[in-house]
């Protein structure tokens, strides 16, 4: 808190910073100063009689009001993306994990060993190469009989768990980036305090970036 700052100054250091509703500011920035121009004419510009000429329409009121609300309380990823997560075992047979992964459109799948403590993710993409992978080289192996601890999993940099406190401009902001860099990145799992051990809320892939986007623009 620096205290009092000229405003296009506070907007400007949040745009640049890294704060909950960074994203959303940069997204916004244009209309967020068109609103700070319209309050500082409404007090400070010409006026007759006390009147100001600038007078805002009920739709200009109705954005503000909507600005002000996600600024003050922006989005959680706890409560737009909280859902069951389907998780699997180590043990578990993959002969009885594709044919969910298929009817469900399950994506990335945690796995857990038989003490119940993380080991990794499962992806469909990961999944494919590796079964691809086995029949260019010709390795046969009987799916019957395989289990998810024989399958390559997810590296630690292709997925996060994130607390639900995290606002979805945060989770935005952070798929963002990465997709800037070239580098894989699939999944955000969340959990009470954003740690492994937790149990899972939620999560959100890069193909949600639609339901991102209703919180991003209206």
């Amino acid at each position: 808190d620096d205290g009092f700052a000229p405003y296009n100054e506070k907007l400007k250091k949040v745009a640049e910073g890294r704060f909950s509703i960074t994203n959303f500011i940069r997204k916004h920035i244009y209309q967020l100063r068109n609103m700070g121009e319209l309050r500082n004419f409404i007090t400070h510009g010409i006026k007759t009689n006390g009147e100001t000429y600038a007078i805002p329409t009920q739709a200009a009121l109705e954005k503000i009001r909507q600005y002000a609300e996600i600024i003050i309380e922006p989005p959680k990823v706890g409560q737009v993306f909280r859902k069951e997560v389907f998780t699997a075992k180590t043990t578990d047979l993959i002969s009885d994990i594709i044919p969910l992964m298929k009817k469900h459109s399950y994506t990335h799948i945690p796995i857990y060993d038989e003490k119940g403590a993380f080991v990794g993710v499962l992806s469909e993409s990961r999944l494919l190469h590796w079964i691809a992978d086995a029949v260019i080289e010709n390795h046969y192996a009987n799916f019957e009989l395989l289990k998810v601890e024989h399958c390559p999993l997810d590296q630690e940099s292709d997925f996060i768990f994130v607390s639900k406190e995290m606002s979805i401009y945060e989770a935005d902001l952070y798929f963002t980036e990465k997709k800037l860099k070239n580098q894989k990145f699939d999944v955000m799992f969340i959990t009470e305090m954003g740690d492994s051990e937790s149990q899972l809320l939620g999560m959100i892939t890069s193909s949600d970036a639609n339901v991102i986007d209703q919180y991003l623009i209206f």
